[in-house]
């Protein structure tokens, strides 16, 4: 997004006595880019787009639930500007102010704690999550019913609402972090990399094609793997590099080319680390071996 970033306040949004809004939005491409002095979640409830928060892009689809603290730009774009591409997000906002009597429900050593309380403390810059058992779409929905109704009581049940979404977020997160096996795309993602390697490819455009932002991508590729996302790249890269080498002719700085790297110096000094030679030696030592099996 180029431009300037705008700015939203609260006091467009909350009537004199609510500390809590909710809306239903079809999103265009007029409202640019913005931060807020207040904590938003959203939910797409319909069709599919792209969600341009600070310096990213992510693709986004019904399901996907987003937690933006205070002062992270963001804006939604339909996938296309055609009126059969809509795309719908409910939005939830409301003042951290509000919550402050509510603090000693959450968990205090959770990413969904942090969002809200100490975003610049916070390793994540905003909380992503899919909804794939339509969790979070019941809580956002009878929000938004509550909202537009307002029948007696209705603040207090949007309030009892807004904490039972953010414990079942720090449910979500306990769940991931207590199963290994919680990664379930993991194999996915080990096909993406293993499909991919030879482009040049991050953390950050996994993570965005698996709809999850990248320090939580980061975690859990590690805890299901045991290495980083970088070293088991790297280890793709270098395991295809030694194929080539016993396989073919090819000259090494093609082999190098082909794997993903083009700085020879950083590729040479990376497969002596990974193997204890050279890609010449570990040519040669290979050869040698063959050679010395065709004499016996």
């Amino acid at each position: 997004m180029n431009g300037r970033i705008g700015h939203l306040s609260g006091e467009q949004f909350f009537d004199e006595n609510m500390d809590i809004f909710v809306n239903r939005e079809l999103e265009s491409f007029t409202t640019p880019q913005h931060t807020h002095d207040f904590v938003e979640i959203s939910f797409v409830g319909e069709g599919s787009g792209y969600h341009y928060i600070e310096d990213q892009v992510i693709p986004i689809k019904q399901g996907d639930l987003f937690v933006i603290p205070i002062g992270a730009s963001h804006v939604y774009r339909p996938s296309s500007p055609k009126q059969d591409k809509m795309l719908v997000i409910y939005n939830c906002i409301f003042r951290v102010e509000f919550l402050e009597k509510w603090k000693h429900l959450l968990q205090r050593d959770s990413y969904t704690y942090d969002i809200i309380y100490q975003p610049h403390q916070c390793p994540a810059r905003w909380l992503h999550f899919q909804d794939k058992h339509d969790t979070f779409s019941t809580i956002i929905q009878s929000m938004y019913r509550e909202y537009l109704k307002r029948s007696i009581g209705f603040e207090t049940y949007m309030t009892v609402l807004l904490i039972q979404m953010l414990v079942t977020m720090q449910r979500f997160e306990l769940k991931h972090e207590n199963e290994p096996a919680s990664f379930s795309r993991l194999e996915e993602v080990i096909h993406y990399i293993k499909c991919n390697y030879t482009q040049n490819i991050s953390v950050q455009d996994v993570a965005d094609y698996f709809f999850l932002s990248a320090s939580h991508f980061q975690r859990l590729f590690k805890k299901s793997t045991g290495v980083t996302f970088t070293q088991y790249l790297q280890n793709v890269r270098i395991q295809k590099c030694c194929e080539l080498l016993k396989s073919t002719d090819i000259p090494i700085y093609q082999i190098a080319n082909q794997v993903g790297y083009l700085d020879m110096k950083f590729f040479h000094a990376l497969f002596r680390k990974k193997t204890g030679v050279t890609p010449r030696q570990y040519r040669q030592n290979f050869q040698e071996f063959e050679d010395k099996e065709i004499s016996l």
